[in-house]
């Protein structure tokens, strides 16, 4: 399930609150974000340790410019 909680932009505060790095918003941890776009499960290394949140809004970046990019060839150049 898509919630805060397991997102790799929410930061963990206090009273089992999320702070959305992206949006700067609280939320509850078990808050469903099933249609959130920024939504993205946290990436752990291999030293055990998670991406900051920063790394996980670049990667969501780079995935939608993937997107974009893909709709540009299979439809042309846009004017």
């Amino acid at each position: 399930m898509k919630t805060c909680g397991n997102c790799g932009l929410g930061i963990r505060d206090n009273n089992d609150l999320i702070s959305c790095f992206k949006y700067k918003t609280l939320s509850n941890s078990q808050e469903d974000k099933s249609s959130c776009a920024y939504y993205i499960e946290r990436v752990v290394e291999e030293d055990g340790e998670p991406l900051p949140p920063v790394q996980h809004l670049f990667l969501v970046e780079e995935q939608f410019k993937e997107r974009r990019m893909k709709i540009s060839i299979n439809h042309g150049l846009r004017m």
